[in-house]
């Protein structure tokens, strides 16, 4: 009995320890108490990383070859995993030297929560860096096969050839027509080596080209050039609240400036001081003698500061100086705005007296002032503020029928436009007798100001023209380089014989304008591996007014090699409208491949014209 039940009594015993050890004792128990799988962690459920990338901010970046130093700041902001997996730290973008993991924190080989790794990287600066303006660079570390988050660092860097512009305004308002402003352009050599002497440097404002300097120019960095020119302001400026110049400079082998825009307001005019010295802008009808009137002032004061300007031959728009505003009476004319001169339409039954009253004015002056003739349906001058000076009345017939002689002139210029100092316009009058009356025999004249003299005879003396005959003649105006400053010449012409004369004719000659935009079209926008070619096609279109060659014209772009280079055949000539096209290409480097894209910047160059506006054009790395 002893013998068999010791082996039941030890089956006993560990089938009880078997049960306390939480093994199931039937098969039955193990299908309904085994534990839940648990689920696999990923490395990202146990590691998170942090990058933080510095970069010396106080230097400045201006030289090829010079070298930015990246700081890599790796921070393991967690790091729960248990077993020796290795750190295998590696960081994307600029190539990066890291110390040994078992020289920082707790000097073992695992970066434990909280611990930093600093690593550098060295960047050397290209020519095509500078010419972009920057240096990006895109970083990533990974430790532990985990990303870390993205760091977009762009390091600004000087252009070795930069030329940027500032504009000034003197006065910075108007309140006048005729009232000059002077526009001040200064170019500055922002980038890191001398521009010049070639090409010259030049402000196009407007659309107006402008020479800024000698034409042997040079700028050392940080060095700076000026020029200005000038803008009389017109009537239509008087209905508009402000007037904008817009300008770039070019030259000195530098890409065109940024585009710089400036406004002059309108205010409303000063009010006139006794005692002072003002510029009026002279209106239709006007005088010197009833200026001076109007102004209080000597009237013979007025005459001799206007030496210059025939009495005769005051033209509405003219600026002539009234001195010591106020000495010899009252001021009647308070701002620029004041009318000193009134038209009156005669209507019939109208008298110098009755004219003259009506506008507080004297009929003997009013009489004077409009050589005694008096039409029906025509206008009449009558000086204001001028009542009381009792100046005796003549003859005051009135004609009430339109008057029977009449002489007409056409001008015609040989061209509408001009472009360079020197430049010969020819213009051809006819005189012709519109009235029903014959004139001459005579001498008929031709007067314009602009002219040297400014009156010419018109046809061989003596000329008699009956009614719808005609005489002609022609005369010649050179372009000056003050022209050349203005946008457009104004010309007013009359003509004169048998005793009458021409309503004035105006003339406009506008500047022509010289001008190249640029197209720039790429093959692709975005890139994915070294080697991998870019083909750009580029338009080059005179945009102007004048027709541009024949001339070889070129394209400009930094990043191209070589960087400038022919576009169109060597002897093209683009009239406005007209286009050139060419072709470049450009090749996908292992630098582009770690930086987010690649900005191109193109110009164009020829025929003397402006270079033309800065196109910039972004490939991107996908």
């Amino acid at each position: 009995m002893k013998t068999i039940l010791r082996p039941l009594i030890l089956f006993c015993t560990m089938a009880l320890i078997i049960a306390s050890c939480g093994f199931p004792s039937s098969p039955e128990s193990a299908t309904s108490e085994l534990p839940a799988v648990q689920a696999t962690q990923s490395l990202a459920d146990s590691v998170s990383v942090e990058l933080t990338v510095q970069y010396d901010t106080a230097t400045i970046y201006n030289t090829v070859g010079q070298v930015v130093k990246f700081k890599y700041i790796i921070k393991m902001v967690r790091n729960d995993l248990t077993d020796a997996t290795p750190a295998n730290v590696t960081i994307s973008g600029i190539t990066a030297t890291c110390p040994a993991i078992n020289t920082v924190g707790n000097l073992n080989d695992r970066l434990d929560t909280g611990e930093v790794l600093e690593c550098t990287g060295d960047y050397a600066l290209t020519q095509a860096d500078l010419d972009r303006g920057s240096v990006t660079n895109v970083a990533t570390a990974n430790v532990y096969t985990v990303n870390s988050n993205t760091v977009n660092t762009n390091v600004p860097t000087v252009p070795s050839k930069l030329l940027t512009l500032t504009i000034a305004a003197d006065p910075t308002t108007y309140y006048q027509a005729g009232q000059t402003i002077k526009y001040i352009y200064t170019l500055k050599n922002s980038g890191s080596t001398q521009l010049g002497p070639t090409p010259p440097f030049t402000v196009t404002s407007n659309n107006t080209p402008i020479s800024c300097g000698n034409a042997d120019a040079t700028l050392a960095p940080g060095a700076t050039l000026a020029c200005s020119s000038t803008y009389t302001i017109t009537a239509a400026d008087l209905n508009a609240a402000s007037i904008t110049v817009n300008a770039t400079a070019s030259g000195g082998g530098a890409n065109p400036s940024q585009a710089v825009s400036l406004s002059v307001s309108k205010v409303a005019p000063p009010a006139v001081a006794s005692g002072t010295t003002v510029q009026h802008t002279v209106k239709e009808g006007e005088w010197l003698w009833q200026l001076a009137r109007c102004y209080g002032t000597d009237p013979r004061q007025t005459v001799n500061a206007n030496l210059q300007v025939d009495p005769k031959l005051l033209k509405i728009g003219m600026v002539v100086t009234i001195p010591n505003v106020g000495s010899k009476g009252t001021i009647y004319i308070k701002s620029s705005s004041d009318l000193c001169v009134q038209l009156h339409t005669v209507v019939s039954g109208d008298t110098w007296t009755s004219i003259a009253q009506k506008y507080g004015a004297d009929p003997g002056l009013t009489q004077f002032a409009n050589g005694n003739v008096m039409t029906v349906g025509k206008t009449v001058k009558v000086p204001l503020y001028t009542a009381g000076l009792n100046i005796p009345l003549s003859n005051t017939t009135v004609t009430t029928t339109p008057s029977t002689t009449a002489l007409g002139l056409t001008v015609t210029p040989n061209t509408t436009t001009y472009s360079q100092a020197g430049q010969t316009i020819t213009f051809s009058y006819t005189i012709k007798n519109n009235g029903t009356t014959t004139l001459g025999p005579t001498q008929f004249t031709v007067t314009d100001t602009f002219f040297n003299p400014a009156t010419f005879n018109c046809g061989a003396a003596p000329i008699t023209l009956t009614p719808g005959a005609t005489t002609s003649c022609t005369a010649d105006y050179k372009i000056t380089d003050a022209d050349m400053n203005a946008v457009n010449i104004q010309f007013s012409t009359t003509a004169s014989g048998g005793g009458v004369s021409t309503a004035a004719v105006a003339t406009t000659i506008t500047k022509g304008i010289a001008q190249l935009t640029l197209t720039v079209v790429p093959s692709i926008t975005t890139y994915t591996q070294a080697g991998q070619i870019v083909n750009f096609a580029y338009t080059i279109k005179n945009t102007g007014t004048t027709t541009l060659g024949p001339t070889q014209f070129t394209v400009t772009d930094a990043f191209l090699n070589p960087s400038t280079f022919n576009c169109g055949p060597a002897n093209t000539t683009l009239a406005p409208g007209a286009t050139t096209t060419c072709n470049g290409s450009y090749t996908i480097t292992e630098q582009d491949m770690g930086a987010v894209n690649i900005q191109f910047s193109t110009t164009a160059s020829g025929a003397g014209a402006p270079t033309s506006q800065a196109v910039p054009t972004t490939v991107t790395k996908q």
